[in-house]
């Protein structure tokens, strides 16, 4: 019986009652380190300092390195379970409810960007587009954008044998993975089961490949794009699971 049927699982919809639990199964990734690529890149492209805007910031693990730098920098997701853990962890910080592709924030910001493959959840050209053109609309001239997504290949792949399981402290996970060739999307079954009770959410995630993402930020009005391989910005080969991406107004 797969875990979706379990007695008393509950099925919230994706990004709410995972909230609760996010940060202990996410534990062990270098959001310091991919925040750090972040301004290594930005810098590279002429980022000199200004505001920042963490897009799909979940609970703030990539906003909290920026603020640990000293960085004026304020958070958005479309969560506002993720978003109510965001604001407990850093209090002192500006974050917003809202999709990307219809935020409106009444500020510009120096650099826009976005970990963890928050941008995969944009499942088809039209959504990204709209997300592409609005960041572009919130950066200040000459400002930046950097991010990471997951490839086709990444998603068709994405576990050894389909299934990532284990326990994060006191959290028991299985999170289930498959591919529709047909839609090109890849379908996450997240059961969780800890003290605060047990649920499945389901997640999409569409794959974006090099020429791909280089053309819809190229079509929203991105005078330059720059793609490399996730995580240190090498060469990108054909089994390239994640790409970074570098744009520039």
């Amino acid at each position: 019986m797969s875990s979706e049927h379990a007695a008393g699982v509950t099925t919230p919809a994706p990004f709410t009652a995972l909230a609760r639990v996010y940060d202990r199964i996410m534990a062990d990734i270098e959001y310091d380190e991919w925040a750090e690529f972040v301004l290594v890149k930005a810098t590279e492209l002429g980022y000199a300092g200004g505001p920042l805007l963490d897009l799909g910031c979940g609970t703030g693990n990539g906003t909290l390195p920026m603020v640990q730098q000293g960085l004026e920098v304020e958070g958005l997701d479309a969560s506002e379970a993720m978003l109510s853990v965001a604001r407990a962890k850093l209090p002192g910080v500006k974050f917003h409810q809202a999709h990307f592709e219809e935020f409106r924030l009444g500020r510009r910001y120096a650099l826009v960007y976005s970990l963890f493959d928050s941008l995969n959840n944009l499942l088809d050209d039209a959504s990204f587009g709209a997300m592409a053109r609005n960041v572009r609309a919130h950066l200040e001239p000459g400002g930046v954008f950097v991010f990471d997504v997951n490839t086709t290949a990444g998603l068709e792949l994405l576990w050894e044998g389909g299934v990532a399981s284990g326990w994060a402290d006191d959290v028991y996970y299985r999170w289930e993975h498959s591919f529709d060739e047909e839609r090109q999307l890849a379908k996450v079954e997240a059961f969780c089961d800890s003290e605060e009770g047990a649920f499945t959410e389901v997640h999409y995630e569409r794959g974006y490949d090099a020429g791909h993402v280089s053309r819809l930020l190229t079509e929203a009005g991105f005078a330059h794009v720059e793609v490399s391989a996730h995580p240190d910005g090498g060469a990108i080969t054909p089994e390239t699971e994640r790409l970074w991406v570098a744009a520039r107004t």
